[in-house]
Formats: structure tokens, sequence, C-alpha cells
């Protein structure tokens, strides 16, 4: 029953986009079921820890609320209606109440939080599609839409003063670097920017300066330049991992040199070294040092995108460099003008540590599950699928042998984990059950493979099961 509840409102979505001249990325459906995952991702967080923040608590109610949207909005479009006052005021309302009860935010900012989040991430869906056509599918368009909403909630709000902890300086400093690049990348789409280096850079230098090193001076009491390098003076284990980073990110640039000289368009084998290079990077940070990986993460995510935008305006010196290197490294998901494919496998791996309400106090299985999904998982189907891969699953390119090499691989990893100490030796069932869901769709889905098995596979095992 509900699985034709789906394939009714995924055709429906699909004849919307059409008649809207509204274009999704090629060859794959609307993936309505991927637009669940993260608002439960941030619920599973608050009900199953204790103590969470203000702002968690904040983002989680507001995640009930994207819910709850979303349950009402495909029941409605399984009714043709696309717009209606339903959609909008019943999940408005749950978060505006649920936000005055549990987080004591007054009753103006309950409603005015509740309805803004809602009432925005309702209406930037299917512009966004619009926006960047053959980059998104209705269900990619909902995560992305989501997360900028959660992003801007958590942003504005501030955890009530106190001893500021490593996260919560972090989180300042990411959050504020971000603002920062979409501040830049708005200016330049709302003044028309493309191949004006002057404006251009004279707007980042002034902008860095006054909005964003400045105000962070002040929220931190220190430039947070002196603060990060404080961080890794102090600290030997991190001098070491800063150092080992250091040469992990030389390799990814030198693959990328040695591909551009050749000529040649990278092959999958090629890009899934990027793969194998994030495992290396984020095992040891997410073990040792998660706050500072949570740093680094979201500061390269901030890099990436600001590279992405010299890219697409043709901003000199760097912007043909990096179309020139786009166009090698780009695989059949990259039609739109957009780069997506190095962002979602960054996003990928750094999501569970940047949904989680307390990572530097967390299990290790949940934080690993985009590792363990995308960089185990996914590489590991990819190469065996490509070697010595033979049977197709029925309508699929993949193959069983690269499906069978993504259920073993997580599971061997997950085993070495409980071996040397690093999880737990509990009852084998929950992970085995959420690695054999994620190989599956992993071989089904014609989604972005980094933002679905990761999410997929942290609902699994934040969740605490009892059996």
């Amino acid at each position: 029953m509900a699985l034709l509840f789906f394939i009714s409102v995924s055709k429906k979505i699909q004849t919307y986009l059409t008649e809207n001249n509204i274009t999704p990325r090629k060859d794959a459906g609307p993936g309505v079921w991927l637009t669940f995952l993260l608002p439960l991702s941030i619920i599973l967080g608050e009900l199953t820890n204790k103590n969470t923040s203000h702002t968690y608590k904040t983002v989680a109610c507001i995640s009930c609320g994207l819910f709850v949207h979303t349950i009402i909005f495909l029941a409605q479009v399984n009714k043709n209606i696309f717009f209606s006052a339903t959609t909008l005021i019943i999940p408005c309302s749950l978060s505006a109440l649920m936000l005055f009860y549990l987080t004591n935010e007054g009753v103006l900012l309950s409603i005015l939080y509740g309805i803004s989040a809602i009432a925005a991430y309702h209406a930037s869906i299917f512009p966004l599609m619009k926006l960047f056509p053959r980059n998104f599918t209705y269900g990619e368009s909902t995560v992305t839409a989501q997360s900028l909403v959660l992003f801007l909630i958590s942003s504005f709000i501030r955890n009530p003063l106190g001893s500021a902890s490593c996260m919560d300086t972090s989180t300042i400093i990411v959050q504020f670097g971000i603002l920062w690049v979409m501040g830049i990348g708005a200016a330049a789409y709302h003044f028309n920017w493309k191949r004006k280096p002057k404006p251009f850079y004279s707007s980042v230098l002034l902008t860095m300066i006054f909005i964003l090193l400045l105000p962070l001076y002040f929220l931190i009491g220190e430039s947070p330049i002196t603060w990060i390098l404080s961080l890794i003076i102090k600290d030997n284990t991190l001098q070491i991992l800063v150092c080992y980073w250091s040469i992990c990110s030389l390799l990814g640039v030198l693959t990328i040199y040695l591909q551009i000289k050749k000529g040649n368009k990278a092959t999958t084998v090629v890009r899934k070294t990027f793969h194998l290079l994030t495992v290396l990077v984020f095992a040891p940070g997410i073990i040792l040092r998660p706050c500072f990986l949570f740093l680094a993460s979201g500061v390269i995510f901030g890099i990436f995108i600001a590279i992405d935008m010299l890219r697409i305006l043709q901003i000199p010196p760097l912007g043909s460099i990096l179309q020139t290197g786009y166009i090698k490294f780009a695989d059949e998901k990259d039609e739109g003008p957009l780069a997506l494919t190095p962002l979602y496998l960054l996003v990928g791996c750094s999501l569970p540590l940047w949904i989680h309400p307390d990572p530097e106090r967390s299990e290790l299985l949940p934080l690993i599950s985009g590792l363990l999904s995308v960089g185990i998982g996914d590489t590991a189907a990819s190469a065996c699928g490509s070697l010595v891969g033979k049977n197709k699953w029925p309508g699929s390119k993949k193959t069983k042998e690269g499906s069978a090499a993504c259920f073993l691989s997580q599971l061997f990893l997950v085993i070495a984990l409980i071996h040397f100490g690093y999880i737990p030796r509990t009852n084998l069932i929950k992970p085995t059950f959420a690695i054999a869901l994620v190989s599956i769709v992993e071989a089904k889905t014609d989604q972005i493979d980094n933002l679905a098995m990761p999410l997929l596979m942290y609902v699994m095992t934040i969740w605490k099961w009892k059996y």
C-alpha cells in the first residue's frame, strides 16, 4: 500500500515538473522517500540524547514541522493539490507550539520561527530546482532546502551564555564562514559579477574584515585564526593529525593535477580514489578529535562552495583552471551548473558530525555512518563491480558482486572496530541490519548515494533499538 502511494506521488510530481518547465537531474526518479530522512535524523537525535542544547531543541522542533509538512504535502499531491493552506497551517502550528513549550522562546518568537522556517522550506523546493536545472531530483531538492532552513535557524539562535566548549566555538566559526560565503554568492548573482574580478575580490576583502573576522572576534573573544592555532599548538596529537591531513590533501591535489595533465576524463576508479582519501582523513579525526574534524569539515565545505563560485563566475586567475578540472572529473550526475559530486562526498561523510547533538560524547557508530556507507561501502561496491561484476540487478547498472562487496566491507570494518574496542561489544543485529538496508539502497537507488546512504545509515544507527 505504501509502495503504491509513493509510486503514485512520484508520477504526479514528475508530471508537475514537466508542466512547469522544471528540469530535474537526468535518469533519476523524484526520490520522494529522501524527504523524510533529514528531519527524522534530527528528531531521533533529540529523542535519544539527554540534555541537548537549546539550539538543538529548536532545530528538532522545526524538524517535527518539516516531517509533518512532508506527510501532508505528499498526501495533497496524491490528490493533485500542490498548494493549499492546510500544508502550511498544521506544520507551522505544530512547530510553534513545540517551540513555545520545549524551548521557552516566548509566544512571538515561537510563532515567528515556526512560520518562517516551514514557509521558507515550502517556498524554496521547486524554485531551487528551477534555479539550478539538472542538478536535483525532487528528493534531493527537499534535503537541500531542509538543510538550508535548519542551518539558518541554528545560525540565528544562540545557546545561553556560559563556558564556551570547543564545539560551541567551532560551530560559531563554521556558521559565520558559510553565511559569509553564501552572502558573497548572493551578491555575485544579484549584481552579475561574472568575469568581473575587481568588484568580486574587493567585496570579498572588505566583507571578510568587517562582516566575518570582526564579528567573530567579539563573539569568541579573540581572532578565530589565533583560536584555531592555539588549539593545534596545545595538542600534540592534533599537530600530528594536521600534518597527516596536509599530506592527504597534497595527494588529492596531485591526483587532480596529473589527471588534468593527462587530458583524459577521469574514470570511476580514479574518482573513487577520493573516497579512499576521505576515509584516510575522516577515520582518525572522528576517533581522536571529533571537534576539530567538525571545524575542519565545515571550513572545507565553505571553501568548496567558494571554489565552485569562482568556477561558475569564471573569475580569473582560477576560474578557467577550475573549469578544466571540473570537466575532467565530472560524472554523469554533474549535468547542472553546480559541481555537486565533490560536495556530496564531503557532506555525506561530515553530516553525522554536523547533525549529532553531542559528537564529542557520542558512540562511534552513528558518527561513522557516512564514512562507513560512502567511504567504505560505496567504494567497495564500485571497485568490485567494475573489476569482477558480471551479474547485474534487473533494470540497473549495479552488479550483485558490487552489492556483496558493499555489505561485506562495511560489516568487516564494524567487526574490526568492535574487536579493537572502538565500538561496544553489543548485539550485531543493529549494525548488520543497517548495513544490509544501505547496501540494498546503494544497488537500487537512482538518487545521489553520497547523500542518501549516510542519512539512512545515521537513522538506523542512532535509533535506540530494543531486541
